[in-house]
């Protein structure tokens, strides 16, 4: 019986994000959400794939309570309320498909260290942080720059380093690859790589989402109709073109390129 005890709860320790029946309207509206469940195991990449309008991004903005609906979520053992808000942000950042949403300070410099000093920091800590962000991010000669003033791929950049500054220890993307060059797409895949902290990724890019994670919820009006390893999605063909995605077109014109 011990050692059942001791599995359950390493178990558990080992889930960082757990939604459980969550369900989500918009005012007036019907239901975007219905009766979702899913777990994200630390350390790992979780990606979330489906069609335009299956409820990705409404999900994602549940996980640190910008939106509340009918269910539970806990974010590293924490249950996401009014009354946990600023603790829940502490751990879990969201990087915005819209940069422009992210973005509002006079300065590249002030809008990565906004939440720092939203947090209380001591300003020398601040412009250590900060410094230290610009540089992994390539972002020092933009450093005194209006971020509005930058390209959209400098931006995406911008947005990714004030969520990263932060330290937190999940970090999700809403598309964080749409409206990319072929240089910057390779870049933030190198990034997300890169980090060792648990990522959760909301894309479109199938493609790209089959490459980085390690798992995948796939989701279809509302609901989660699929989670596993990501090579089990791949084969799950009738699944993929239920929902859109004609994989085996992708290999095809792949592989007529070479023919």
């Amino acid at each position: 019986m011990l050692s059942v005890s001791i599995a359950r709860s390493v178990c558990i320790m080992d889930e960082i994000i757990s939604v459980n029946n969550l369900d989500f309207a918009y005012d007036g509206g019907k239901k975007v959400l219905n009766g979702i469940d899913f777990k994200v195991r630390r350390g790992e990449t979780f990606g979330i794939i489906g069609p335009t309008g299956a409820g990705k991004s409404t999900l994602l903005f549940h996980l640190n309570g910008i939106l509340k609906g009918e269910g539970d979520i806990f974010v590293d053992g924490i249950r996401v309320s009014k009354k946990t808000d600023k603790e829940v942000r502490s751990k879990i950042g969201i990087v915005f498909q819209n940069p422009d949403n992210q973005l509002f300070c006079p300065t590249v410099e002030e809008d990565i260290s906004f939440g720092l000093f939203n947090m209380g920091l001591e300003k020398e800590e601040v412009n250590r942080r900060v410094d230290r962000i610009l540089e992994r991010m390539n972002l020092v000669e933009l450093k005194h720059l209006s971020s509005h003033h930058l390209s959209f791929g400098e931006k995406k950049r911008v947005s990714l380093a004030s969520v990263l500054v932060m330290q937190p220890g999940i970090i999700c993307f809403d598309e964080p690859f749409a409206n990319l060059d072929y240089k910057s797409i390779f870049n933030l895949v190198q990034e997300i790589r890169e980090m060792d902290i648990t990522r959760l990724i909301v894309s479109q890019d199938v493609l790209l989402a089959f490459y980085l994670c390690d798992r995948i919820a796939v989701m279809n009006k509302g609901e989660v109709v699929k989670i596993a390893p990501t090579p089990d999605i791949i084969k799950d063909q009738a699944l993929l073109k239920e929902i859109g995605i004609d994989y085996q077109l992708y290999l095809d014109m792949i592989n007529s390129f070479h023919s």
